[in-house]
């Protein structure tokens, strides 16, 4: 018995599917494996003056100082169940 052969069409279709199938899941798989490029504002980029303002210096050293017995108590207390109150069945 004669096998048939496919055309030379059908088998250029079937490897063009496949070819293509393959590009489109890699193109899939870059854009969800590639970080976004980070957009940093110009003012973060600019350098850092190395001189010393002395003028900062002078504001820090006269600001308020309180100690912790001046500040007293700041930390919130949760609130506690009281006995009072039973739950239904």
């Amino acid at each position: 018995m004669k096998k048939s052969k496919t055309p030379k069409l059908v088998t250029l279709a079937i490897l063009t599917a496949i070819v293509t199938a393959f590009w489109v899941f890699f193109s899939v798989y870059r854009v969800f494996t590639n970080e976004p490029p980070l957009n940093v504002p110009a003012e973060i980029l600019e350098p850092i003056s190395p001189t010393l303002d002395s003028d900062v210096i002078d504001k820090i050293q006269g600001r308020i100082f309180f100690s912790e017995g001046e500040i007293g108590i700041t930390q919130i207390q949760s609130p506690t169940a009281t006995g009072s109150e039973t739950p239904s069945p």
